[in-house]
């Protein structure tokens, strides 16, 4: 059925402009982070498929690399706003464990008002020295979380 079909979709781009009132990317978990997610012209993909007051949210967990000012550039250089949270560690999960992280986005900041830091949630810092990931650039030695 469509509606099966939508809930499946192969690629985002061939989903309808303005379909999506939440979009969810959770794939910078890992070793092998696909940066090409993490671009301009992504953002530009994303912003296409979501509906007007739809927001971003990202799962930017990685012990190995700080993606937060990737997106509060990108989210900047938009023109939009961004929020960035990271959750206590579990009880119990303290040795090793680490804080999961998100950033969500949105076209306007009422559109996030629910979010205030009462809930834990900051603007998202941006690093000027990153400049901006497009199709073309990217670096992940500048976002490289160096262990003491």
């Amino acid at each position: 059925s469509e509606r099966r079909r939508r809930r499946r979709p192969l690629s985002l781009a061939t989903e309808a402009d303005g379909a999506f009132d939440v979009l969810i990317m959770d794939a910078y978990n890992s070793d092998a982070v696909p940066t090409h997610l993490l671009t301009r012209e992504a953002l530009q993909l994303y912003l296409r498929k979501l509906a007007p007051r739809g927001v971003l949210l990202f799962h930017i967990s990685n012990r190995y690399l700080d993606l937060e000012p990737v997106l509060a550039n990108l989210a900047r250089e938009a023109g939009i706003c961004s929020l960035t949270k990271a959750d206590a560690i579990s009880p119990g999960n303290e040795v090793g464990g680490a804080a999961s992280r998100y950033v969500i986005m949105a076209r306007a900041q009422t559109d996030l008002c629910a979010l205030s830091s009462n809930y834990g949630w900051v603007p998202a810092k941006t690093r000027n020295d990153l400049g901006l990931w497009t199709d073309s650039y990217s670096s992940l030695l500048k976002i490289l979380k160096w262990h003491g």
